[in-house]
């Protein structure tokens, strides 16, 4: 007895090592990808016609992320990567923070830099914030981020990293910074260099300057893929982006007929290449084997823009800004250090709040006392084990009147208009609306119906009301929705024409 006692004991010490996989702390690579469709990469099984050699690889050397939700806009999901909270829980459950709103992620929140850097990482951002910047305190540079390269705002043209004020005054200015927490500098000479490139070739040259021995956290939110930032005819008008890619990434796509979804297809290629710049980088460097990549959106694509010809989620229903399939549910994969069991599609419910507590656990940090939303998946990941998860709020938005919940393989949505399934040019099929005008409550199978096709209101009212209940639940202990008025003291013709905090 006593002899299979010190083997289990002796086993159980072998498996906490193993299961974490890990030596020694891992640089952590983040990438966030802006907008990336479910049906624009290769490596989420759904027959993209995009060329993405790169991100392919790396998928397949780890693990795709199967089951994996975002929120269905920018800010909201932004909220949940660094909080590890669901956005009603930091009052940023509706809509975007645009350029001149006074609203930013609340200052009690703990950023998970802030945690990474407790842990003795050197901290550093590169790309795009989103979080709010009305005041200094609000940017990452302030919030646990040794080093800032990037922009505050929403979106950029990605040449001349110019942001529009859309629908706040029709105005244009720079929105680029270097700055740590002392300075805050704009970067006027890169006009010209694409955003993509620019933000790799920023992340290769602080590759290069890291100190090995101490650990890296790098967040890298691209700019790409999403539609570059126009106020052409009119900033009132968001849908007045533009595809823009260097033209040699566009003709590397030269095998897609439509004009519009080769220039995106390029857009992706283009990204494909920096993490090329950035993997090797890591190598050249000694860094790659103990590095953990993390690639995920931070919501579906908006697949109705350039007449539904460009950015695509088929086969999943809606687009980003919708609490449908395709806006909320993330193409993702994980690669690197630590995980063990690779080339395969985990289906574990995962969320987009979950990355905070896992990364904590991987820096050995308690985070006990911080009040998340987010669970510690390293074990989903790293050994496909179960998904502590059964449940997620994918939102509840008080001024849309919109709410949507995930409990096993049901989801319900309510308030929702009917979404519409955009099928790419390859594909012939035309899915056509069956739901009843003003329908507003939906029950899916996910697992089974993933497209969202059968509302089964009607067949399982126990789950609806089961649903429903959770839903209040979550409604009780959410904070109120704030969505401030742009402030014309934004403006940022008041201070040189850039992007910059205004209140202090």
């Amino acid at each position: 007895g006593l002899a299979i006692d010190m083997i289990q004991s002796v086993l159980c010490l072998c498996l906490v090592f193993v299961v974490d996989g890990l030596a020694e702390k891992p640089h952590i690579v983040w990438i966030v990808a802006d907008d990336l469709g479910w049906n624009d990469v290769g490596f989420t099984g759904s027959g993209s016609n995009v060329h993405s050699p790169t991100l392919d690889r790396l998928a397949r050397s780890g693990v795709v992320l199967a089951n994996y939700y975002v929120s269905p806009i920018c800010t909201p999901s932004r909220n949940c990567f660094m909080t590890g909270r669901y956005p009603i829980h930091t009052g940023l459950q509706h809509g975007v923070i645009v350029d001149s709103m006074p609203n930013a992620l609340p200052i009690n929140e703990t950023v998970v830099a802030s945690v990474m850097k407790q842990a003795g990482y050197s901290t550093h951002m590169i790309g795009k914030w989103h979080l709010g910047f009305y005041k200094h305190e609000y940017t990452p540079q302030r919030r646990g981020f040794d080093t800032f390269y990037g922009y505050y705002t929403g979106n950029l043209e990605f040449w001349n990293h110019t942001s529009p004020c859309w629908g706040c005054g029709n105005y244009t200015a720079l929105d680029l910074h270097r700055a740590s927490a002392t300075h805050d500098e704009p970067i006027r000479d890169q006009s010209g260099v694409y955003s993509t490139n620019l933000f790799a070739s920023e992340a290769v040259k602080l590759i290069e300057s890291h100190d090995k021995n101490t650990p890296m956290f790098l967040y890298l939110p691209f700019e790409a893929v999403h539609g570059a930032a126009s106020c052409d005819p009119n900033c009132y008008h968001p849908s007045g982006d533009l595809l823009q890619a260097p033209q040699y990434y566009i003709n590397q796509q030269s095998h897609i007929q439509d004009m519009d979804r080769r220039t995106y297809a390029g857009m992706v290629g283009a990204l494909d290449d920096a993490v090329t710049n950035i993997t090797e980088a890591l190598e050249s460097a000694g860094m790659w084997n103990n590095t953990l990549i993390v690639f995920t959106t931070d919501n579906g694509a908006p697949a109705s823009h350039f007449d539904g010809r460009a950015m695509n989620n088929w086969p999943l229903r809606g687009q980003k800004g919708q609490l449908w399939e395709g806006g909320v549910k993330g193409a993702a994969f994980v690669s690197g250090a630590g995980i063990s069991k690779t080339n395969y599609m985990n289906t574990g419910l995962l969320h987009a709040t979950d990355w905070f507590p896992t990364l904590a656990h991987l820096a050995g940090v308690n985070i006990s006392h911080i009040p998340l939303d987010g669970m510690n998946i390293w074990n989903v990941i790293s050994t496909g084990q179960p998904s502590p998860r059964t449940e997620l709020l994918h939102n509840i938005d008080p001024i849309k009147n919109q709410a949507a919940i995930r409990m096993g393989h049901y989801k319900l949505l309510t308030g929702m208009p009917p979404g519409q399934w955009y099928p790419p040019a390859n594909v012939s099929v035309q899915w056509e609306n069956q739901d009843k005008d003003n329908q507003k409550v939906y029950l899916f199978d996910i697992m089974r119906d993933p497209s969202e096709h059968d509302n089964l209101v009607q067949q399982r009212p126990d789950v609806v009301k089961e649903l429903q209940e959770r839903l209040e639940y979550y409604a009780a202990s959410a904070v109120p929705c704030r969505y401030p008025d742009p402030d014309p003291k934004a403006n940022p013709n008041l201070r040189n024409g850039v992007w910059e905090p205004w209140v202090d």
